[in-house]
């Protein structure tokens, strides 16, 4: 009797919803606090984030100490780079004998573009400037005598540690940073020169402007403890020497970093920490709530893991399952609660979801694989090799040499279209396809239009799908530049490389095309071989994110952009 009454009152609640299961086990059950745990596990918390935030900082500053040693190793290889320049020593070690014109033309076609090719390299210099040891006139802002800055306190104070290794000097009355040098090449001709790199000042510190949260601040000090820069919250404080020579000043740590090759210091300062005090509430309660949780875990955990956590374990277990590709899984319940409701829509879910694999992804993947079998078949290669073989010679033997050159193109170019029923070709097949092609439209056109092709060379044997270029010529022929009512057009094709990707771009100055069209252009499903299928094609062989964009303007002409994976031939047929 005890028994049945057993099963009735188990199979009762096992059919009860899991919210109400929930809200059994836990007002059923009584619990015990256990505060002490909590304070412990508060306690190691605010531990381990003081023992994270003082990491988080230090690996902050030591990433933007060596960024910034990066960007000085730059300038002192720029500065290098002119000290040791032979042309540059040559023209400013000559003895000119009054032929100033000369020396200025010198200057000029020989000094000037070393001395301002530099600034291209790195935006934070704001002029570079030789100082020559002899009889010479200003040249701008780039040559000067040496004369001109003796009396200059930067150059009076730290002449003599100036040599071949380059010293950076920093005014913080004037916000300047220099780097300056000697002209070894130079010296070698008996002329001393001081070469001298003027920096930006934000920009030489740049890299510690933003690395500062919320109550942080960073100093960087001179070797005499003065604080030269600041970022964050540094200008609040007023005795910033005294966080050079500490670890914790004032309730903040300290982390510090020597900035190498100079006699500057990094230093970040932040809260110590996480303090219990400021949280008194929160914490309470938090640990309350763990107290309660804890003392029912255990008793709360048999009755989850025999009523819910069973079900639930082997609905996971199934997913497992179908994740790993096993879709022939039969998963049932026998439980009328929502865990019960969960197992069996998951068994109808996959049952559909199988249903739905093999009427949609099998067909259309089939469907896509016939469309382009079928596409590389339109064109029967050797009765048109033949045909044009023989138009070639009976133009030969007739003296017609335009009907030959015009023969020849179109063979090479359905030869390097068709491919030999491939679908793939290197970059440098695709041009000799796309140039023999428009050598067919200027026969047409009578050379009414110029053409400009500029292909990096280093992408030649890449990959590329066939028949994508000739198509956006196309176009950009039949209603960019045939449109136009006056003038000559051109077309342009380029082809550069980025670190993973290939992009080919074909630009017209013809009528263009209003936005909204641009926009369509790439999606209108015609029946033709146009800019539409090129784009499926590329989506289709190398993924969704390559493929073809389409930029216009009325008036102005239309920009086309295919960009593919750099793929190179020879590794891939090795891999």
């Amino acid at each position: 009797m005890s028994h049945r009454i057993r099963n009735h009152l188990g199979r009762r609640f096992r059919d009860l919803s899991l919210i109400r299961k929930i809200m059994f086990i836990y007002i059923s059950i009584s619990a015990l606090p256990i505060l002490i745990l909590g304070i412990a596990l508060v306690s190691q918390e605010g531990r381990t984030l003081r023992i994270s935030a003082r990491s988080a900082v230090r690996q902050t500053l030591m990433q933007s100490t060596a960024q910034m040693l990066s960007d000085i190793r730059v300038y002192d290889n720029l500065a290098n780079y002119i000290a040791y320049n032979q042309s540059v020593s040559d023209v400013l070690s000559s003895n000119y004998n009054g032929r100033s014109f000369e020396l200025y033309e010198q200057l000029n076609k020989t000094v000037d573009p070393i001395l301002t090719s530099p600034t291209y390299f790195s935006h934070g210099i704001n002029g570079i400037t030789i100082y020559v040891d002899r009889d010479i006139p200003e040249h701008g802002d780039s040559i000067a005598p040496l004369s001109s800055i003796k009396d200059k306190k930067w150059y009076r104070d730290n002449r003599a540690d100036f040599g071949a290794a380059s010293v950076i000097l920093i005014d913080k009355k004037e916000d300047k940073v220099r780097l300056v040098r000697t002209m070894p090449l130079m010296e070698q001709n008996g002329v001393n020169g001081i070469l001298c790199l003027e920096l930006d000042y934000n920009d030489f510190f740049g890299e510690y402007k933003d690395i500062c949260g919320k109550g942080q601040g960073l100093f960087v000090f001179n070797k005499d403890g003065e604080a030269i820069y600041r970022a964050g919250e540094a200008g609040k404080i007023k005795n910033s020497g005294a966080y050079f020579k500490r670890e914790t000043y004032d309730g903040h740590y300290i982390v510090k970093r020597r900035i190498s090759g100079t006699d500057l210091t990094a230093a970040i300062y932040t809260g110590i920490g996480f303090s219990p005090a400021q949280h008194k509430t929160v914490i309470l309660a938090f640990l309350a709530y763990i107290a309660i949780v804890a003392s029912t875990l255990y008793i709360a955990s048999v009755l989850f893991n025999h009523y819910v956590v069973e079900d639930i374990s082997a609905l996971g277990k199934n997913m497992v399952e179908v994740g790993k590709g096993n879709r022939t899984l039969t998963v049932k319940s026998d439980s009328a609660d929502e865990i019960g409701d969960l197992i069996r829509g998951f068994g109808s879910m996959l049952d559909e979801e199988n249903v739905l694999i093999k009427e949609n992804y099998e067909n259309k993947l089939a469907l896509r694989k016939s469309e382009m079998k079928a596409l590389q078949a339109q064109i029967n290669p050797h009765f048109l090799y033949n045909s044009l073989s023989l138009i070639n010679w009976k133009a030969i033997e007739v003296g017609a040499d335009d009907i030959s050159r015009i023969t020849l193109a179109l063979s090479n170019f359905y030869r390097t279209s068709l491919n030999r029923g491939k679908n793939v070709l290197t970059i440098e097949k695709e041009i000799e396809n796309v140039k023999s092609y428009i050598a067919i439209q200027l026969y047409m056109h009578d050379n009414s239009f110029d053409t400009v092709i500029d292909i990096d060379e280093e992408i030649l044997p890449y990959e590329t799908l066939n028949l994508i270029l000739q198509p956006l010529v196309e176009n950009a022929i039949d209603h960019g530049i045939d449109m136009k009512e006056s003038g000559r057009g051109y077309i342009k094709i380029i082809g550069r490389q980025d670190q993973d990707t290939i992009v080919l771009t074909v630009s017209d100055d013809g009528v263009g095309m209003d936005e909204e069209t641009a926009e369509k252009i790439t999606t209108f499903k015609s029946h033709g071989y146009g800019l539409a299928n090129v784009n499926e094609r590329i989506k289709l062989f190398y993924g969704e994110k390559y493929g073809v964009k389409v930029k216009s303007r009325v008036g102005f002409g239309t920009i086309c952009t295919i960009t593919i994976p750099k793929i190179h031939i020879k590794d891939k047929n090795q891999t």
